[in-house]
């Protein structure tokens, strides 16, 4: 019993990180980017929408590389390309900052990796072992 609340607590743990590494990225894009205050002047509501929802299905994916990401930007905006709020030159804008900041997303999604505690699996046996010898 007391395996599955550890398992439970790392899993916690693991998408509370993911979640932090998410907002860092949106950080970035308004206040730590080359051109933050051309963004956070142009950010509108949809926009950060679509960012969230990016950022959210990042979050869900165990394990994620350029392909997948690209084509998670690629849904999304599609939804917001049909919006009478957005022109399609927003929308292939903020598509072009999203898809350009994958790197800043593979170093949160590693981040979040290393910090990520491993099973207990390997513990278990121990214990089994140490009773075995005695």
């Amino acid at each position: 019993m007391e395996q599955k609340n550890n398992l439970g607590m790392k899993v916690g743990i693991a998408a509370g990180v993911t979640a932090a590494a998410a907002a860092a990225v949106g950080a970035y894009w308004l206040y730590g980017a080359k051109h933050s205050a051309k963004h956070r002047k142009m950010a509108k509501s949809w926009m950060l929408k679509a960012r969230a929802e990016v950022m959210e299905a990042v979050e869900k994916m165990a394990a994620i590389d350029r392909a997948v990401y690209l084509k998670i930007v690629d849904e999304v905006m599609k939804r917001y390309a049909s919006m009478k709020d957005s022109t399609a030159d927003e929308v292939s804008k903020v598509a072009r900052e999203l898809k350009s900041s994958w790197s800043h997303i593979q170093k949160a999604h590693k981040a979040t990796k290393k910090s990520a505690p491993k099973k207990a699996g390997s513990a278990k046996k121990s214990v089994k072992a140490k009773k075995a010898s005695k």
